[in-house]
């Protein structure tokens, strides 16, 4: 509920979210039966292990992939729905920019495929290109680091000011310095009411910034919830959640 009383729309809604890759005799359930919200303003946590459907389900989110059964909506409208991602930014794991473009052509390009005017794209990719610190960075893309790359790619989900941020590995590829750089970042949006789904590995930055956490092992939620309640006091959520993949490989060992 909100301060007036009223119920807060989540920003992203999904409802028995399931996958199945392959036909029937070969078939992979990568998820099985994902519910989730998020508000508006909230960090949301995405865990898992390698394989466990965080990236499926990022693609489902996005409208990269169709969902087999269940429901997934972003303010409201099917992913299919062009009107819902032009409020979306993505900043993806794996970084593919044409490498033959300056930094500042990939985010004027981008600009112009969420429909900003190429003056408008331009101005606000350089405030964008100077504030990752990349305004010194090689002239061609193919010239960056890994790191550069990894600032690049989240200084591009920023532009046109979406209301909802989703970063697969944000933090990935970045010394320490960049990481708090990025940990500030996702502080400074949440504080002006942008929501944030956070795909990481590094547990550390997930506890220290996000609200809530979903975290999923081969397709299926093993446990959800704010910090505060996953993670007991006096331990951490990287303790927290090895035990818990730890238990739900054993109950599927035991049948």
């Amino acid at each position: 509920m909100g301060a007036d009383g009223l119920s807060i729309q989540p920003v992203v809604i999904a409802r028995g979210l399931s996958k199945i890759y392959g036909r029937r005799s070969n078939q992979i359930h990568a998820l099985k039966g994902i519910d989730l919200d998020i508000r508006p303003g909230e960090i949301y946590g995405l865990l898992g292990p390698n394989g466990a459907g965080k990236t499926t389900f990022v693609k489902c989110l996005l409208g990269l992939l169709r969902p087999t059964t269940g429901v997934v909506e972003i303010f409201g409208k099917a992913p299919s729905d062009p009107a819902s991602r032009l409020r979306v930014g993505f900043a993806p794991e794996i970084v593919n920019f044409p490498d033959y473009l300056s930094g500042l052509d990939v985010m004027k390009l981008h600009g112009l495929l969420i429909g900003m005017r190429e003056q408008e794209a331009a101005t606000q990719g350089r405030a964008l290109i100077a504030e990752a610190e990349l305004d010194r960075a090689p002239k061609r893309v193919k010239g960056y680091s890994k790191g550069m790359l990894r600032r690049l790619a989240v200084a591009q989900s920023l532009l046109g000011s979406p209301e909802l941020i989703v970063m697969d590995e944000p933090t990935a590829d970045l010394d320490p310095l960049g990481r708090r750089q990025i940990r500030d970042k996702l502080l400074e949006l949440k504080d002006k009411g942008v929501s944030i789904l956070l795909n990481s590995h590094l547990l550390s930055e997930v506890e220290r910034v996000c609200d809530r956490v979903l975290i999923i092992h081969e397709g299926l939620v093993i446990a959800s919830g704010s910090i505060e309640e996953l993670v007991p006091k006096g331990s951490d959520l990287e303790t927290v959640f090895v035990d818990l993949v730890q238990q739900a490989k054993a109950r599927r060992a035991a049948g």
